[in-house]
C-alpha cells in the first residue's frame, strides 16, 4: 500500500560563518528568551551524547514567505555556535499529497528570498551580540540544507519504507527536483534508509533529507550541526588557501629586506596555523554521540553525503603544509642569524687589524 497524503513541515536551514568565535556565556544575556540548547533528551538519546559547548537557540517572529504555493511560518529559529557559526531555520508547514511537495522542493533550490532573509536575520543577531563575537565577518555565501519532517501519524499506518513513499518521488524531493530522475539518480538518492523503530524513517542526501519521526528534534539537531560543520570547513579551507597564497608571496620575496621581514612573516604564519587548528578542532569535536547508534548513523550519513571527510582531509593537508613551511622558514631565519653573526665577527676582526696597523 502506497502513502499518498502526508503532513508535517519543511525545515530550510542556512549556515553562516559569522566570526572567529562567539562567547556564549556573555551572549546569552543579550538575546531575548534565549536558552542553552542541549541535544533533546529521551530514552533514545544517552546522557553522554551532547554538544561539548551547548549552542544558544532563539526563536523570533519574522516576515512570512510564499514559496511554491506554501507559506513559511512566522517563527524563525536561530542557533548560535561557540566556534563562530550561526544557523537560521525557516519552517514551512505542509498537509496534502506527496506529489505537490515536488513544487515546493524545486522552489527551494537556491531560493534567493529565503537566503536574503536568513542573511538579514544573521546581521541583526551579530549586531545584538556586539563584542561577544570575536572578529565578526559575515561571509556572502551560506550553506543551505532542506529537511522534510513528516508526522508518522499522517501516514495511515502504512509501513514506513522507501517503497511505500515511492522511490522516484522521494528521490525528487531529496534532489529538490520537480522533473523525473533517471534510474541511477533514484537509486543513488534513496540508497541508505535507516530507522530506529518501525514507526520512523530517515533518508539523507546532499541537498535534502527526509525525517519521518514523532520526535525528530535530536535528528534535526544532528543534521543542522552537519550543515554548519560543512559551512565552517569550507570557510576554513578558503582561509587556508588565502594563507598559502600569502606564504608563496613570502617565499618569492627577493628584496634586500627579505631577512628583516622574515620574523614578522613567521609570526603571521604561526597565527594562521594556530587559529586554523583551533577552529578545525572546535568544529570537528563540537558534537559527541557516544553510545547512540541511531544518531551516529544520521551523523555518518550526513557526513558521507556532504563529503565531510574530504573537506577535513583537505584542511588537514593544508595545515600540515603550513606547519612544514613554518619549519623551513624558521630554519632559514636561523641561517640568516648565523650568517649575520659571521659577518659581525669578520667585521670586528677586520676592525681590530686596521686599528693595530694604524697604531
Amino acid at each position: 500500500m502506497a502513502i499518498e497524503r502526508i503532513s508535517g513541515e519543511c525545515r530550510v536551514m542556512f549556515a553562516f560563518e559569522a566570526g572567529f568565535a562567539i562567547d556564549l556565556a556573555r551572549a546569552e544575556s543579550r538575546l531575548p528568551a534565549s536558552a542553552r540548547e542541549a541535544l533533546p533528551k529521551s530514552r533514545r538519546v544517552p546522557a553522554e551524547s551532547d554538544f561539548t559547548q551547548k549552542p544558544l537557540r532563539i526563536a523570533l517572529e519574522r516576515s512570512t514567505h510564499a514559496i511554491g504555493g506554501f507559506t513559511s511560518a512566522a517563527l524563525v529559529e536561530t542557533t548560535i555556535y561557540d566556534f563562530g557559526a550561526i544557523s537560521v531555520t525557516f519552517r514551512i508547514p505542509f498537509d496534502g499529497e506527496i506529489a505537490k511537495l515536488a513544487v515546493l522542493a524545486a522552489a527551494l533550490w537556491n531560493n534567493r528570498a529565503l537566503a536574503a532573509a536568513a542573511r538579514a536575520s544573521v546581521e541583526e543577531t551579530i549586531a545584538t551580540l556586539g563584542d561577544t563575537v570575536t572578529r565578526p565577518e559575515l561571509r556572502a555565501a551560506a550553506e543551505d540544507f532542506v529537511v522534510f519532517v513528516v508526522d508518522p501519524a499522517s501516514c495511515g499506518g502504512v509501513p514506513l519504507t522507501v517503497e511505500s513513499f515511492g522511490a522516484a518521488r522521494l528521490a525528487a524531493l531529496l534532489r529538490l527536483e520537480d522533473k523525473p530522475l533517471s534510474t541511477e539518480e533514484i537509486a543513488d538518492a534513496v540508497q541508505s534508509p535507516f530507522s530506529y523503530s518501525p514507526h520512523d524513517l530517515v533518508l539523507v542526501d546532499w541537498a535534502a533529507a527526509l525525517v519521518v519521526d514523532a520526535e525528530p528534534a535530536a535528528t534535526l539537531a544532528v543534521l543542522e550541526h552537519a550543515n554548519v560543520q560543512l559551512a565552517e570547513l569550507k570557510h576554513l579551507d578558503n582561509e587556508l588557501d588565502r594563507g598559502l597564497d600569502q606564504v608563496w608571496a613570502m617565499l618569492n620575496d627577493r628584496s634586500l629586506f627579505r631577512p628583516f621581514r622574515l620574523r614578522a612573516n613567521l609570526r603571521k604564519l604561526a597565527e594562521l596555523e594556530l587559529e586554523g587548528a583551533a577552529l578545525f578542532d572546535s568544529v570537528t569535536n563540537a558534537l559527541k554521540l557516544l553510545g547512540d547508534q541511531h544518531l551516529a548513523r544520521v551523523q555518518r550519513a550526513a557526513g558521507r553525503r556532504f563529503r565531510i571527510d574530504d573537506w577535513e582531509q583537505s584542511v588537514s593537508r593544508k595545515l600540515a603544509t603550513l606547519g612544514s613551511i613554518s619549519e623551513r622558514l624558521e630554519a632559514r631565519q636561523s641561517q640568516y642569524r648565523s650568517e649575520l653573526l659571521e659577518w659581525i665577527i669578520i667585521a670586528l676582526i677586520a676592525f681590530e687589524i686596521v686599528q693595530a696597523l694604524w697604531r
